[in-house]
């Protein structure tokens, strides 16, 4: 799957369209069902809840309230962790219970945490357990939390800015330009590599690596390393989970 997965979604222009969007992606990863909640409260006046799923019929009625509550332990975990939050792990109760009646039988949800309070949850659901299904939820696991991050900045986008389905889609520059030992330091994060790695491969001392990392996290205004990834994909300044070329690594390390 290439990179056109996720632009999907970077450039929708609605709630729709990232609805429909996230539902054709979420599809390619091998899952049936959706179920995301986004609150962004800083970029909106009404409080900035975005939900939207693709659940079957029966879903609002016996599950969604149940789901929304406090009381679900998925949403409990979410508050406070930024790992993906397995099923498996969780699903005990009347509300799983439910679920799995409706065909919702086992996923993980991945919660993301950005800047000013602003959160968003994406639960990717198969419709069938068992140990060939969850061994396919860990395989996916990368890709969803780099779609999960993807959802949460076009959602933000556009309750912020208000989009229309008449937009200019161009995703908004980062604030400075990065530099290309900045791009080839996130290159290497999103192929895999520690940050002692790089700094063998550059080389530089890890300070160095971490001092880079930092400045390419401000400049393109990300809470995270992963968060500063999904942004540099979207706007083209590294390949998704790609390796610099080896003659760009040559120059870098000289």
């Amino acid at each position: 799957m290439g990179a056109s997965w996720l632009k999907s979604v970077l450039l929708a222009s609605s709630l729709d369209e990232l609805g429909a969007a996230t539902a054709l992606t979420v599809e390619q990863l091998g899952f049936r069902y959706f179920i995301y909640r986004g609150w962004f409260a800083q970029s909106h006046p009404d409080g900035g809840e975005v939900r939207f799923d693709n659940c079957p019929d029966g879903w609002r009625v016996r599950c969604e309230h149940a789901w929304d509550s406090a009381s679900n332990p998925v949403r409990l975990r979410a508050l406070q962790e930024i790992t993906p939050i397995l099923w498996r792990h969780v699903s005990h109760g009347g509300l799983f219970a439910e679920l799995r009646a409706l065909g919702l039988v086992t996923g993980v949800t991945d919660p993301v945490h950005g800047p000013s309070g602003q959160r968003s949850e994406l639960s990717y659901v198969k419709n069938r357990g068992g140990q060939q299904a969850e061994r396919e939820i860990q395989i996916a696991l990368t890709k969803c939390h780099l779609l999960t991050a993807y959802v949460h900045d076009s959602a933000a986008r556009i309750l912020k800015r208000g989009y229309s389905k008449s937009v200019d889609r161009t995703p908004a520059a980062p604030n400075e330009s990065l530099n290309e030992r900045e791009c080839a330091i996130l290159a290497w994060i999103a192929a895999g590599k520690t940050i002692s790695e790089i700094a063998g491969l550059l080389p530089i001392s890890e300070r160095t690596v971490n001092f880079h990392l930092y400045n390419a996290r401000r400049k393109l205004g990300a809470a995270n390393s992963r968060h500063a990834i999904t942004k540099a994909i979207g706007l083209g300044l590294i390949g998704p989970g790609s390796e610099l070329p080896s003659d760009r690594r040559r120059r870098m390390a000289g």
